[in-house]
């Protein structure tokens, strides 16, 4: 078929003629002929000479831009975490994705009316070393220190180290479900920064977690 369609094109070349030499198609070119070839209606013959490289395919690869190739999602931003409903005063908010050193709180005065000073990490510091940065320069007058930490404490060492912070602190936990062990809970409940638990869970219940001694709510994210 593919010979056929050839000679309805054009007229059969000369074999003693040597043969012509066109460059290799670009990607655009590309696109368009494979374009032309799935378009409902698409002449065969117009496939046939995109692949081989004629001009037809070229004016082609002109006159018919190549789709614009969609820009992979991003990965999906995390869930709103609501921690005050009732905080309603004017303010300043600064977030930190890390524990602040004494240069980020001293730049904090550049900012006006510092309310909250929010940490969310992505562990539990080992111990007080770890958080010690956060005790050698003062918040803001009127400002708290809120610290969104995920799981549980890995050790006690680093559930103790929150109560040698003298600092307005609210530490809130995120966690997927009651601890494997039941001593843990009495290890939150000795952490005096402790405000509350949110448990991500599928189906929310109070199993497990019978002991704690501070607000717990949940949180479900649909997929």
């Amino acid at each position: 078929m593919a010979r056929a369609d050839l000679s309805i094109c054009g007229p059969h070349p000369d074999p003693e003629m040597p043969p012509m030499k066109t460059p290799f198609p670009t990607l655009p070119a590309l696109l368009a002929s494979t374009l032309l070839t799935l378009s409902p209606g698409a002449i065969p013959a117009a496939g046939a000479d995109a692949r081989e490289g004629s001009p037809a395919a070229a004016d082609s690869a002109r006159t018919i831009p190549a789709p614009a190739v969609p820009a992979l999602p991003a990965e999906p931003p995390p869930a709103p975490l609501l921690l005050d409903p009732l905080d309603l005063g004017f303010g300043t908010s600064v977030v930190f994705p890390r524990i602040p050193t004494t240069r980020d709180l001293s730049d904090l005065a550049y900012y006006p009316a510092v309310q909250h000073v929010v940490i969310q990490l992505e562990r539990w510091p080992e111990g007080w070393e770890g958080i010690r940065p956060m005790q050698d320069y003062p918040l803001p007058e009127g400002a708290d220190l809120i610290v969104i930490v995920p799981g549980y404490p890995p050790s006690r060492q680093a559930a103790e180290a929150w109560n040698y912070l003298r600092r307005p602190l609210r530490i809130v936990m995120l966690v997927e479900g009651p601890p494997t062990d039941r001593g843990t809970i009495l290890e939150l409940n000795a952490i005096r920064g402790l405000e509350r638990v949110i448990a991500d869970m599928a189906n929310p219940s109070r199993s497990g977690f019978e002991r704690l001694q501070r607000p717990l709510s949940f949180r479900v994210r649909k997929r």
